[in-house]
C-alpha cells in the first residue's frame, strides 16, 4: 500500500509541474498546431516598416494603405497608432501575436484602428486564438495580470446607427465632457485628444460646424487643380485662398509624395501629412462637395478639372462615409467590419482623462454585419468591452482583472449578446477599482435622446470584486447600472459580490434620464407616467427578467435593487423607497436575490498578482443548474443559441465555451468549467485529482 501511495505522490508532484509547464507551453507554444513556430523564435516587425504605411499628422501614427496581412511566423509590434482605411482589409491568422508599444504620453498610445470603410479578418481558432499583447509580454505566463495599461487597445468604427447630436454631445472636445460630436451622426471615438477623420465613426446627417462655406468651382466637379509653391517639405502654398482645400484631401502631383493628404489649411498655406519629395508648382486636390443651392443638398461627382471660377453656395468637406441629404440619413446597419473570432486582447488601456479612455475592444457605430465572437480581454486599464451606438451582436465573452467596467454601452447601441463571463478580483494592483459589471447608457450628457440604447442580453455571469465605496463617477457599485436614459432587455443572468446587484438611475445632475420609469412602467398603480413628471416611458422598454443576484453579507449596504433615488446620488433599497412597488416588480419578474451559498457557485478567489499563482479558484458553474421555468428563451434567430438555464455556463458535463487556449484556462483561475474530457473532476485542470478519480475505475466496463 505504501508503494501505491509513493507512486500518487510522484503523480501528483509530476502534474503539479506539468500543469506550471503546460501553462507556459500554451502561451510560448501558441498556434503549434495550424504549423505556427514557438513564440519566442519569431522575428518582430514594426508595423510602421510595412508597404504603404503613410504617416498621419494629429493621429500620432498612420494608415496601412495597401492593407497588411499578418502571419503567425512573424510578431508585430505596434509601433504607433496603426490605422486600417476604407477600402483596406487587415488579415490576420490563426496563431499570430501582435505587440503593442509603450508609450507614456495616453494621446500616443498605440493602438489597432479599423476605421469606416476598413475590414479586420481575423479568424482564430480555439486552438490557435490571436493574441494581442504588451510589447514587454514574454508570452510564457510569467507577465504579472496587474500589468495594465502598457498600450492602447483594438478600435473598429463603422457606419452604423448612434444617437450623437451636435446640439448635446458637441462640438468635439477632448477629454471625458463627453463632447464627442463633430456633427449630428458623426463623432470621434472616446480616448482620442484630436478630430482627425481616421478617428470618427458614424454618418454625419448634419453639417459639422468646421465646414467650409464658399463659392467653389462648378457643379459637377469634385477636384480641381491649383498653382501652388513649395515654401517647406511639409507645406505648399496655394496662389489663391485655400478655403477650397480641406483636411483629408488627397493631393497629388509632380514633386508630392504618393498618399500625401492635406492635414490642415490656414489661408493660403496647406500643411501636408508628409514632406514632398521636390519642387511643386501645381496640385490637385480630390475631395467631394455638396451642393446646397435650392432646397435640397444633392452629391456630386465627376472628373478632375482645373480651377477657374464658378458660382455657389457650397459646403465643402471630405470627411464623410458617404453622401447624405440635409434631414436625411445614410446610417448602415448591416455595414460590415470584418471579422473578429478567437481572440485576446491584453494588458490595454490608455486613460487620456477619466471618462476619456481606449478601452480593451472599442466599437463604433458597428454594425451588424460584423462577426465578433470568442473574444476575451485580460488585465484592460478601463472598459474591457465599450460599444458606442451601431447594431454590432457579440457572443462568448470572456474579461479578467480589468479596472473600471467590464462591458459598457452607449449611444443608441441596438445589438444582441449572449454568454458573457466576467470576473474582478480583490489582489493588490489588480481590479483596484469598485466600477460594474454591465454599464449601460444611452446617452452621456443625459439628453434624453429619443433614439435610445436597447440591446437585448442573455446569459451573464459577471462576479465582482465586494468593494463597496462610491467614486464621484460612479455610485452604482452594480453587476449592472442602468443610467443615462439605457434601456434594454437582460435575462437569464447570474451577477455575484457586487454591492448592488442591479442598479437604476432615476436622474442625474437633475435630468430626468428615464431609466428607472423605463423599467418601472407603474402598472401598480394603473398609469404610466411617474409622479415626478419625467416622460412617459415607452413599456417595457427596460426589462430585467429572471437574473439571479448573490450579495456579499459584509459589504455594507448591499442591495439586491438599489434605486439612484435623486439628484443628489442618494441611493435607496427598494425596500425603503418603494415608490410604487419596485421591489414587488422585481421579484414578479422572477428575479432572485440571496445572500446564502448556491450550490456548485462560489465567488471565493484568490490570486498572486505579481507570479499570476491562484491559490483559490472561484466557480462558476451552478450545480445542479438554475432553472428559467417562467422565463424567457433565447429567441431562434439566428444569432442565439439555446440556453436553459440562468447564466454563461451549462452545468451539463462536457459542455464549456471556453478555449483551452484562452488565458481563463491557461492560468486556470475557475472551477465548474470543463475544458476537456480528461477535466473529471471539472476543475479546469487535468491533473493528479482527476487520476485518483480514474484509478479506481480502471478497468471497469462502461455498459
Amino acid at each position: 500500500m505504501k508503494t501505491n501511495q509513493n507512486i500518487f505522490k510522484a503523480i501528483a508532484s509530476f502534474a503539479l509541474a506539468f500543469g506550471a509547464f503546460a501553462s507556459a507551453q500554451a502561451q510560448s507554444n501558441l498556434g503549434a498546431s495550424c504549423g505556427c513556430p514557438s513564440v519566442a523564435s519569431r522575428p518582430t516587425v514594426n508595423v510602421t516598416s510595412l508597404p504603404g504605411y503613410v504617416a498621419i499628422n494629429g493621429t500620432f501614427g498612420g494608415e496601412l494603405t495597401q492593407g497588411a496581412t499578418f502571419t503567425c511566423d512573424k510578431t508585430y509590434i505596434l509601433d504607433k497608432k496603426i490605422y486600417i482605411p476604407a477600402g483596406q482589409s487587415l488579415n490576420i491568422a490563426p496563431g499570430t501575436v501582435i505587440k503593442g508599444a509603450a508609450n507614456a504620453v495616453p494621446a500616443e498610445a498605440t493602438a489597432l484602428i479599423i476605421e469606416r470603410g476598413g475590414k479586420i479578418n481575423a479568424a482564430g481558432t480555439e486552438s490557435c486564438p490571436i493574441v494581442f499583447t504588451a510589447f514587454a509580454d514574454p508570452m510564457d505566463g510569467t507577465y504579472a495580470i496587474s500589468n495594465v495599461g502598457k498600450w492602447g487597445g483594438v478600435v473598429v468604427l463603422g457606419k452604423a446607427t448612434n444617437n450623437l447630436t451636435l446640439a448635446a454631445n458637441g462640438p468635439f472636445v477632448p477629454g471625458g465632457s463627453g463632447k464627442l460630436a463633430v456633427a449630428d451622426g458623426l463623432g470621434t471615438v472616446e480616448g482620442f485628444s484630436t478630430s482627425n477623420p481616421q478617428d470618427q465613426y458614424g454618418v454625419a446627417i448634419s453639417t459639422p460646424t468646421n465646414v467650409v462655406t464658399a463659392t467653389v468651382p462648378t457643379p459637377n466637379t469634385y477636384s480641381f487643380t491649383q498653382n501652388v509653391t513649395s515654401s517647406a517639405t511639409t507645406t505648399i502654398t496655394l496662389s489663391a485662398n485655400g478655403a477650397f482645400v480641406l483636411p483629408g484631401m488627397a493631393v497629388s502631383g509632380t514633386g508630392v509624395a504618393p498618399g500625401t493628404l492635406v492635414s490642415s489649411v490656414v489661408g493660403q498655406v496647406v500643411t501636408l501629412n508628409t514632406a514632398t519629395t521636390g519642387a511643386v508648382t501645381q496640385a490637385t486636390f480630390d475631395g467631394t462637395y455638396i451642393y446646397a443651392g435650392g432646397t435640397s443638398a444633392q452629391f456630386f461627382t465627376g472628373t478632375a478639372t482645373t480651377f477657374t471660377s464658378g458660382t455657389g453656395p457650397w459646403v465643402g468637406n471630405i470627411n464623410y462615409s458617404a453622401p447624405f441629404v440635409s434631414g436625411g440619413s445614410s446610417f448602415d446597419d448591416n455595414d460590415n467590419s470584418g471579422v473578429m473570432k478567437y481572440i485576446s486582447i491584453r494588458h490595454s488601456g490608455a486613460i487620456l482623462a477619466v471618462g476619456a479612455e481606449i478601452n480593451g475592444l472599442t466599437l463604433a457605430s458597428v454594425g451588424r454585419g460584423t462577426t465578433v465572437d470568442h473574444i476575451e480581454i485580460v488585465s484592460c486599464a478601463d472598459d474591457n468591452i465599450e460599444i458606442f451606438g451601431g447594431t454590432v451582436n457579440l457572443k462568448y465573452i470572456t474579461t479578467l482583472f480589468g479596472n473600471d467596467d467590464m462591458f459598457d454601452y452607449d449611444l443608441g447601441w441596438k445589438g444582441k449578446a449572449q454568454f458573457f463571463f466576467g470576473m474582478k478580483n480583490t489582489a493588490a494592483g489588480t481590479s483596484p477599482d469598485n466600477d460594474n459589471g454591465i454599464e449601460a447608457d444611452s446617452d452621456d450628457n443625459a439628453s434624453n435622446a429619443v433614439y435610445r440604447s436597447h440591446p437585448v442580453l442573455y446569459n451573464f455571469t459577471i462576479v465582482g470584486n465586494g468593494k463597496n465605496a462610491t467614486t464621484a463617477d460612479n455610485r452604482g457599485l452594480a453587476g449592472a447600472n442602468f443610467k443615462d436614459g439605457a434601456e434594454g432587455e437582460l435575462y437569464n443572468s447570474i451577477f455575484a459580490n457586487f454591492k448592488n446587484g442591479i442598479n437604476l438611475a432615476k436622474s442625474l445632475s437633475g435630468t430626468p434620464a428615464r431609466t428607472y420609469n423605463a423599467w418601472h412602467n407603474w402598472r401598480n398603480i394603473g398609469t404610466t407616467e411617474s409622479p415626478n413628471t419625467n416622460t412617459a416611458a415607452v413599456a417595457n422598454s427596460l426589462v430585467i427578467k429572471c437574473n439571479t443576484i448573490l450579495m456579499n453579507s459584509a459589504t455594507t449596504g448591499a442591495n439586491g435593487l438599489g434605486i439612484d433615488a435623486a439628484s443628489s446620488g442618494a441611493l435607496a433599497t427598494a425596500a425603503t423607497t418603494a415608490v410604487g412597488g419596485e421591489a414587488d416588480q422585481f421579484a414578479a419578474d422572477l428575479n432572485t436575490v440571496s445572500t446564502a451559498a448556491l450550490p456548485g457557485f462560489s465567488y471565493a478567489f484568490t490570486v498572486d498578482a505579481s507570479t499570476n499563482a491562484v491559490t483559490v479558484k472561484n466557480d462558476v458553474t451552478p450545480n445542479p443548474a438554475l432553472g428559467i421555468t417562467g422565463c424567457p428563451t433565447p429567441p431562434v434567430d439566428g444569432f442565439f443559441e439555446p440556453a436553459n438555464y440562468r447564466g454563461a455556463f451549462s452545468s451539463t458535463n462536457g459542455e464549456n465555451w471556453l478555449s483551452n487556449w484562452s488565458y481563463s484556462q491557461v492560468l486556470n483561475s475557475t472551477s465548474g468549467v470543463r475544458a476537456c474530457a480528461t477535466d473529471l473532476n471539472l476543475d479546469g485542470t487535468t491533473d493528479v485529482n482527476d487520476f485518483l478519480i480514474f484509478a479506481p475505475a480502471f478497468g471497469t466496463s462502461c455498459n
